[in-house]
């Protein structure tokens, strides 16, 4: 989603699923003036599809013959990634009892069959508008405004029921901390408006050297980031911390007071058990990073050190 906007209907994927080839098309073409959508003729499909491209919304039909739409629903929910998916069931049949599976579920909504085209697509809407709002919300809440990267904000809610998780699995979490080198002297020679274009360069930089889904790209404060790598050991983070010195350096943005006339970055790494990032808190794990980044700028900048 973009930094400042909400995303129009016309971007959003609606996913539909069922099994009759008519009722897909008949709801396609109902939605399709206004909303982007996608098809599927079974439940274990969907499951499929929502795990792998995360649609908007999910317009789902009761009754299938591999997986029913009441599993889908469950199956949905109980999934992290896709828990937030609004779904509406459509039915042609709906007792008390079947309502109240619905709402057990987690159900958003749900339409009558025939269905009302006006009354599909408000209701649409609707539950797409209160997920856009809900989203952009958050990522007000948890982003840096000028990066786009996640803030110390997520850093104190997020990421420690995140350490929890790999701690409950046993693994351990590596944690880089970065800062740009000489970057007073280039806000000096070439001002801040140049500065703040140079933060969201080296921004974008990591955030696309940083690959893995439950990694964290954080500012950290002024031109210094970190990088929270759950699931990963020593080897790994420091693979990851010499990819990240080495992708600033090779992008080439000019820094006349720089390392050969460049900007860099120098970065420290620290890898803990998840456990004790739990019991010492993360800020420990921080500040052994902190301790190896200092080293690094202490012998010569542009390198990592952990």
């Amino acid at each position: 989603m973009d930094r400042k906007e909400i995303k129009p209907y016309s971007q959003c994927n609606v996913l539909i699923v069922d099994d009759e080839p008519m009722s897909r098309m008949l709801l396609q073409s109902i939605l399709e003036a206004e909303f982007h959508c996608t098809t599927v003729e079974s439940g274990s499909a969907a499951i499929s599809y929502c795990a792998e491209s995360l649609p908007d919304l999910v317009l789902l039909d009761m009754n299938m013959p591999d997986i029913g739409g009441l599993e889908v629903c469950a199956t949905l929910k109980a999934t992290p990634e896709t828990k937030d998916i609004p779904v509406i069931f459509v039915t042609s049949t709906m007792d008390i009892e079947s309502e109240n599976a619905c709402w057990e579920v987690g159900a958003s909504d749900f339409v009558m069959k025939p269905v009302n085209a006006s009354t599909l697509t408000h209701r649409v809407k609707t539950h797409l508008q209160n997920k856009l709002r809900t989203e952009f919300l958050e990522m007000m809440t948890f982003h840096d405004q000028l990066t786009g990267l996640y803030n110390r904000m997520y850093l104190t809610k997020e990421i420690p029921l995140l350490v929890k998780q790999v701690a409950r699995d046993k693994g351990s979490v590596g944690a880089i901390m970065i800062d740009i080198d000489y970057f007073k002297l280039f806000n000096d020679t070439y001002g801040h408006l140049e500065g703040d274009l140079c933060l969201q360069k080296v921004a974008k930089i990591v955030s696309d050297t940083v690959k893995r889904p439950k990694d964290a790209v954080i500012r950290f404060g002024g031109e210094e980031f970190l990088v929270i790598l759950p699931y990963n050991d020593y080897k790994g983070t420091k693979l990851v911390a010499n990819q990240l010195v080495t992708a600033v350096a090779e992008a080439k943005i000019p820094h006349g007071k720089g390392i050969q006339n460049r900007v860099s970055i120098s970065a420290g790494f620290a890898v803990w058990k998840a456990t004790e990032v739990v019991q010492d808190n993360i800020a420990a794990l921080i500040e052994d990073a902190d301790v190896s980044l200092f080293e690094a700028k202490e012998l010569g900048r542009n390198q990592a050190k952990g």
